[in-house]
């Protein structure tokens, strides 16, 4: 490896790590306080709540590093530019490409890692953090309940909760269309509602057929109707997408969340190689100006990607965009621009 790879790459791996550092920081704070913040406040058991964000790190490491990839390139080139080094390198002889090609083969580095883990590791951490809150819920379900909730047992019944005194609950209200169960008190244990003193009238179409008193009874809990992430296709291996798809289009169903989840598998990752030649490009071609980004640009054409991306990543979902375009056109519209920006740009 020449002198200048080592010294692009360890600068731009430094500023990498950082980036990455903070993006991570930032996707698992948003996950406490959607997610975990009401569990938290109703008092769930700490460890389960860090062993959570342990399951929700590899999504974030994952999504994460493209943009702060971008992030580390553009701040990286925006320096030296500033300081006159790329214009040293082209004083030296050294072309454009020259400068390009280390930061292309981290790029792939990246791109690589985040698709097999992609692939392998996130979707069984995702599935297994479901599983922890969802046992978390079943074991101690009163965490999330307060007067006035509603859930659903594992046959479909609707479950009203009027009182929450400490660990047991009252007032309770168990609807179906064939019965209705009047119960005053109730408490929870190994994914079972018990119920206690009660009433249950049973119809036959819109009118009472029976009324018979009961001591106590169980109810077998499925969840609380507790659903971590709205998009469960996040937990699926790529084959598994694809087989859900072809089944919803042979049943005649739009399958813009799964397609647009299928084809981001492959977009989000390759956006690292995309990076590099947008800033790479963008670099040399504000170098025939004398101008460089700053800090505000960067961070401008930062979250300008991500906003792109996220925009683009609900209209596929929504059915709104072919999902094959949602999933790709932030790359599209970086990747034109650095081809136009490093063609054009000073030699």
């Amino acid at each position: 490896m020449k002198t200048l790879d080592r010294y692009l790459l360890r600068e731009a791996l430094a500023l990498f790590g950082g980036g990455l550092l903070v993006i991570v920081l930032l996707f698992l704070a948003g996950a406490v306080y959607e997610v975990l913040a009401p569990l938290v406040a109703k008092g769930a058991d700490p460890y389960t709540l860090l062993l959570y964000l342990f399951y929700r790190t590899p999504e974030a490491l994952v999504r994460g590093a493209p943009v702060a990839y971008l992030f580390a390139l553009l701040f990286l080139l925006s320096r030296l530019a500033e300081d006159s080094e790329l214009k040293a390198l082209l004083a030296l002889g050294i072309r454009r490409e020259r400068v390009l090609f280390p930061f292309l083969a981290l790029g792939g580095v990246l791109a690589l890692l985040g698709f097999l883990l992609g692939e392998s590791l996130v979707p069984k951490a995702l599935a297994q953090g479901q599983d922890l809150l969802r046992r978390q819920v079943l074991e101690r379900p009163r965490a999330l309940l307060s007067p006035g909730t509603s859930f659903q047992d594992a046959k479909g019944r609707v479950v009203y909760v009027g009182e929450v005194a400490g660990d047991r609950i009252g007032k309770l209200r168990v609807l179906s269309q064939e019965e209705v169960l009047l119960a005053e008190r109730g408490s929870f244990g190994g994914g079972v509602l018990r119920v206690e003193g009660g009433l249950r009238i049973t119809y036959e179409g819109d009118r009472p057929r029976t009324l018979t008193r009961f001591q106590q009874g169980e109810l077998v809990l499925k969840d609380l109707t507790f659903e971590p992430w709205q998009n469960p296709a996040n937990r699926m291996t790529l084959r598994e997408l694809k087989q859900e798809v072809e089944r919803l289009k042979a049943m005649g169903v739009k399958a813009g969340l799964e397609a647009t989840t299928y084809y981001r598998r492959f977009a989000e990752p390759a956006a690292s190689l995309v990076f590099a030649l947008f800033a790479v490009g963008l670099a040399f071609y504000l170098l025939g100006g004398s101008r460089s980004l700053g800090l505000v640009g960067v961070a401008v054409l930062t979250f300008f990607y991500y906003a792109t991306w996220s925009v683009g990543r609900i209209m596929g979902e929504q059915n709104a965009l072919d999902p094959l375009l949602a999933a790709w056109g932030p790359n599209l519209v970086y990747g034109a621009l650095g081809l136009f920006l490093f063609l054009g740009g000073r030699r």
